[in-house]
């Protein structure tokens, strides 16, 4: 990888979506390709992998919904977020089953974007934030607690996602990177804000009670080990 932060494809029929989004990301140091359509997407991908796709769920001729399907195909690791209108959401929302890391809805809330690419980054092979991808086995304890908020919260509703979703994330993020850089005190005080955030998201009910379990294990194995 170069020094940008990570490779992000932009795929979307409309020139300005594009235009707003490759700015914006190059702006924040990330290296853009983009693609008008699914064809010349799949062939970008063929060319040099991405750590990340931006997909517009509606496009002429193949859509996104079969463009992620052959993405995951070509390869699962890449990070998919769905970029869709307000009426699509439901659509959006059955494109997490099939592959998609998360989705977006237009007019962006650029706040979301960033988390969203960030902890898709995250998830996928690039070594941003903690230099390799989080999974179930690894050995850091923050990286497991990661994984299990980003997947907690992808499963939210927006209001759900704007009520908690945003602060749990940005509190799991700044936690983690306390403690990889040596913060003890920072870290605890983000874990702790975790630990109340997902109780009143529970409460909410914007987790369900599995997820929430295993949140609470995995915030239990981070406190073992500070």
């Amino acid at each position: 990888m170069s020094d940008a932060l990570g490779r992000i494809l932009i795929v979307d029929d409309e020139t300005p979506v594009v235009e707003v989004l490759s700015e914006y990301f190059t702006s924040q140091g990330y290296k853009v390709e983009t693609a008008p359509n699914g064809a010349d997407a799949l062939n970008a991908v063929r060319h040099e992998r991405p750590d990340l796709v931006l997909l517009d769920i509606r496009m002429p001729g193949m859509d996104g919904v079969e463009v992620l399907r052959r993405l995951r195909d070509l390869d699962s690791s890449i990070a998919v977020i769905m970029v869709t209108a307000n009426e699509d959401v439901a659509l959006a929302r059955e494109t997490l089953k099939i592959g998609a890391f998360d989705y977006v809805a237009k007019p962006f809330d650029f706040r979301y974007l960033d988390r969203a690419v960030a902890a898709g980054l995250l998830q996928a092979e690039t070594p941003m934030a903690f230099g390799t991808a989080p999974t179930d086995n690894d050995d850091d304890p923050w990286r497991r607690l990661a994984v299990r908020i980003f997947r907690a919260v992808r499963g939210m509703t927006l209001q759900g996602r704007a009520a908690t979703g945003e602060r749990l994330e940005n509190a799991v993020l700044a936690g983690a990177r306390d403690a990889s850089n040596g913060h003890p005190g920072g870290a605890v005080q983000h874990l702790n804000e975790v630990a109340l955030l997902v109780g009143i998201a529970a409460d909410l009910g914007d987790i369900r009670m599995t997820a929430r379990s295993e949140i609470e294990a995995a915030l239990a194995a981070v406190r073992k080990a500070l």
